[in-house]
């Protein structure tokens, strides 16, 4: 059986709806105007088409952007048929007023989804549809979507609109959409001309970044303004770090989404210099093996030589370990220094010295329909590190998850997503990071 993904992707979209109304079951007039998506992010890169058993049914909770601009489109879902275990609703709508709308799946004739507005519901033999706003909406629950531990099934659709993106992680059962000292908060940074820069989750309570997602792809690699150097601390988070923790403390501040990867424009480039956007490093780590990891990133993005297909997108995390013990061959050791980085006498953290840095990487290739997939992990220590064979420090992504404990590249199809975590590292496929520098 053959059924179709379409990777939800909308940033471009400004649709004004002229009426959208919980159980209104009256049709609603929209206006949609959208421009050429940015090229990577969107349109043909955002469809899928995968084989899958039969015994798996999918309802998708997924978007389409339009290719021509100005057109009105948007993705209607056919629903599937009755799963095997016997459910018989096809969805289950958490409204936020704590009621709940089940609609059985012998009902549905298709469910519409509009890019941060809402979706429509059309019954059979139904000539209008039950409108509802994201903004109304807590959480919804399919008969089985194939996709059991996206972002979300957990989280709250207004209160982490874009944690359904392919680069997220799960979230960490301490994220709270209200900014307090206690809690993680997800931090999106964006431009109006290209979009999101980077999300990160940071963590409040340790004064840390639990990780950095961004993407790599022809509309945002471009190269139109240099590096700015402009750290400072980040408004949008409850407790962030300062310029004096770092002053004096012998750290580095070090990026996770580099400056090197974000060079559109100023603006975009100054955003990658927020200080949660940073760990503490040892300039030996971040001006060495750390950065000839950055460089091979980017080259695996846009330099067809690196990798055996070329990269249309290629979804990135990069993170240090910030909890007491990791898990590396079975053994718990130490993720963090006893050792803090202390700044000046005006500092006012004491940030978390990590022991590991690692990053994971998913190319895509809309041509062949293909996810390939690779980890690196790097001691953070205070010396030269090797860098003519990278490929000493590549791993897989489910011997990454089983060290950190994280989630990544959760919101994929569970049977993509199975691949792509078994995949060891492919030296044929991720070429030149072997004797790859001196």
């Amino acid at each position: 059986m053959k059924k179709t993904y379409i990777i939800p992707k909308a940033e471009t979209y400004n649709i004004k709806s002229a009426s959208l109304l919980a159980n209104s079951g009256v049709g609603t007039t929209y206006e949609i105007e959208t421009e050429n998506p940015i090229e990577g992010d969107a349109g043909e890169a955002a469809t899928r088409e995968v084989k899958i058993w039969d015994n798996l049914w999918m309802l998708v909770l997924l978007l389409l952007f339009s290719i021509t601009a100005g057109a009105q489109n948007y993705t209607t879902i056919e629903p599937a048929n009755a799963p095997a275990d016997g459910k018989t609703h096809g969805m289950i709508l958490y409204l936020k007023n704590n009621t709940q709308v089940t609609y059985a799946l012998t009902d549905l004739q298709h469910v519409t989804y509009l890019p941060g507005v809402g979706m429509k519901v059309y019954l059979k033999n139904a000539t209008t549809s039950i409108d509802y706003l994201y903004q109304q909406i807590d959480r919804i629950d399919y008969a089985q979507d194939g996709n059991d531990n996206a972002n979300w099934k957990a989280f709250g659709w207004t209160d982490y609109p874009e944690a359904w993106r392919l680069e997220y992680p799960h979230l960490h059962e301490n994220v709270s959409p209200t900014a307090d000292a206690e809690s993680s908060q997800i931090i999106v940074k964006r431009t109006e001309d290209y979009g999101i820069t980077f999300s990160l989750e940071w963590d409040n309570s340790l004064v840390a970044n639990r990780w950095t997602c961004y993407q790599l792809h022809a509309g945002n690699t471009l190269t139109g303004a240099d590096r700015n150097d402009d750290f400072k601390a980040d408004p949008e988070v409850a407790v962030s770090p300062v310029l004096d923790d770092y002053r004096n403390s012998s750290f580095s501040r070090g990026h996770l989404c580099p400056s090197a990867d974000r060079q559109c424009s100023v603006e975009q480039n100054k955003q990658t210099f927020y200080l949660t956007n940073m760990q503490p490093q040892y300039q030996s780590h971040n001006g060495g093996l750390w950065s000839r990891l950055e460089t091979l990133v980017r080259d695996f993005a846009t330099n067809d030589e690196y990798t055996a297909l070329h990269c249309d997108t290629l979804y990135i995390v990069k993170a240090a370990t910030i909890t007491d013990k990791v898990t590396i061959n079975d053994q718990e050791v130490d993720g963090i220094y006893d050792e803090r980085c202390v700044g000046n006498a005006s500092h006012k953290h004491e940030l978390i010295v990590p022991k590991y840095f690692y990053m994971a990487l998913l190319h895509y290739n809309k041509e062949t329909d293909t996810y390939h997939s690779i980890a690196f992990w790097t001691d953070h220590i205070d010396e030269t590190q090797s860098v003519k064979n990278l490929a000493d420090y590549a791993i897989s992504i489910k011997e990454l998850e089983k060290r950190t404990g994280i989630d990544f590249f959760c919101n994929l199809p569970d049977v993509i997503e199975e691949d792509v975590e078994a995949q060891e590292p492919d030296l044929e496929f991720w070429k030149k990071i072997t004797r790859s520098g001196e």
